[in-house]
């Protein structure tokens, strides 16, 4: 017997060649799998990239709530009568950011509503916040 093929099992009929069996993956079963791979991949690439993005945006957010909560605690330290001649600070935290106030001109109740508004770019789109408190006299 040849000695590469001596440790294998001969067939049950001596005169019949040995046959090895050979096992594996076809190319098909290789390629179908590669592709399930590739999608999971994908998809997982495309949610890392949208939670940075979000991330981003979120931050942008956490900073002009911060830049309006310093407005309105200025216009809180200010006397009632001098609400109405107050500016705003420039701010540069953000892109293209400005903060504008509406003042409600109403003193009928002796309560006035200030709104600070923060608008800034993000990705070439404009965004805003808005935050109202209510001033007592």
């Amino acid at each position: 017997m040849h000695p590469v093929l001596s440790g294998l099992k001969a067939m049950d009929q001596p005169d019949q060649m040995m046959k090895l069996s050979v096992k594996g993956f076809t190319l098909s079963e290789l390629l179908l799998a590669v592709a399930i791979l590739l999608i999971a991949i994908c998809g997982l690439l495309f949610a890392s990239v949208s939670c940075i993005l979000m991330n981003e945006s979120n931050n942008n957010l956490v900073i002009a709530v911060n830049d309006a909560q310093y407005v309105l605690e200025q216009i809180k330290g200010l006397a009632y009568a001098d609400i109405d001649n107050y500016e705003p600070p420039d701010f540069d935290n953000l892109n293209n950011e400005t903060i504008t106030l509406d003042l409600d001109k109403s003193d009928v109740t002796r309560i006035r509503t200030v709104t600070v508004n923060v608008s800034w770019q993000e990705r070439g789109r404009q965004r805003s916040f808005s935050l109202p408190t209510r001033i007592a006299r």
